[in-house]
């Protein structure tokens, strides 16, 4: 997954009144650079409502460069990208009016729009709005500030390339049968349906979800796994939301603080001792001096058990089955 994504504020409803602009770059589904600007819009006017929307004010913006003196600048970030907003069609909009205002030729672009990639991927959504979509993907920003909706509008191309287990941006629209939108000197058309036609979301077919992915291709090495793609998928479907965790044995994997740290990913919360609290017990490989003392199990795990039989819900997994529940949930 390479791409930039971008958010525009604007002073007044004028599409060349940008007064904000952050741009975010990711490279194999990681945000690795970012980059704000504010801009001094052309006139120098701002609506009451805009204001209240995104709290730039005019005394913000009075000594900042206008568009035309940033734009190379701007243009050295984005690249070769392709560009990916919410509601794209917006955000490309602006864009091109302000170029249009100061002066400079509109570049042949290619873009996306993350409002239309979610769509797609999770059909059973009542509301698409880059809020209401993070709040569901557990993705916490400050809204209507540009360099804080361009992480979640990244965040949430990200997260639908990882539950359709696609690896990059073509992947992504090939899986969802969407053609990328382009921009140029002659206008711009946004990315569609390749199949043509009006998406009615009465008829939106509910896409299947995907297969689980085998544990052998998320665990890359008998003694370590593949941390970072097993953080992605736990911090947007957080799969052990409000849970307690204890952990016992040695665990062969993980370092105990990178599963701690993964639990927390999760949603979870870590434990020292088992308690009728407790919801799950992760099992690592007997400890010496369980073995040494004539035990099989431990006690943490002989705890739980005992809290089973008296009717507590606690989960016991191993390690590795802790882990496949992380990587196909």
């Amino acid at each position: 997954m390479d791409f930039t994504a971008i958010d525009f504020e604007t002073a007044t409803r004028q599409s060349d009144s940008a007064c904000q602009l952050a741009a975010v770059r990711v490279r194999g589904g990681q945000v690795v650079d970012s980059a704000s600007w504010l801009i001094r819009p052309r006139p120098l006017q701002f609506s009451y409502q805009n204001i209240q929307i995104h709290g730039i004010t005019p005394e913000m913006v009075q000594d900042a460069k206008e568009f035309g003196e940033l734009w190379p600048d701007i243009l050295d970030t984005f690249g070769d990208d392709c560009l990916i907003a919410h509601n794209a069609s917006f955000d490309m909009g602006v864009l091109m009016a302000c170029l249009l205002t100061h002066g400079h030729p509109v570049p042949e672009m290619q873009y996306s729009c993350t409002r239309a990639i979610a769509r797609r991927t999770w059909p059973h959504l009542p509301r698409f709005g880059l809020k209401p979509l993070s709040d569901w993907l557990g993705v916490q920003f400050k809204h209507h500030d540009a360099l804080e909706d361009s992480i979640a509008c990244a965040k949430v191309a990200i997260a639908a390339a990882e539950h359709l287990q696609v690896e990059t941006l073509e992947q992504l629209e090939a899986k969802l049968k969407m053609s990328r939108g382009a921009a140029g000197e002659w206008g711009k058309k946004g990315p569609t349906k390749a199949s043509g036609g009006r998406q009615r979301r009465a008829k939106s077919p509910v896409l299947p979800r995907p297969a689980p992915e085998p544990i052998e291709e998320v665990l890359k090495t008998p003694a370590g796994t593949d941390l970072q793609r097993l953080r992605i998928r736990a911090e947007f479907v957080r799969p052990l939301n409000g849970q307690r965790v204890v952990f016992t044995g040695s665990l062969t994997r993980l370092a105990r603080e990178e599963a701690e740290q993964l639990i927390v990913c999760c949603g979870g919360q870590c434990q020292a001792a088992v308690s009728r609290r407790t919801n799950l017990l992760v099992v690592g490989a007997t400890d010496p001096r369980t073995r040494a003392s004539g035990r099989s199990v431990s006690t943490k795990e002989e705890k739980a058990r005992q809290l089973i039989a008296e009717g507590a819900e606690v989960k016991i997994l191993s390690e590795d089955d802790w882990l496949q529940m992380i990587a196909t949930m």
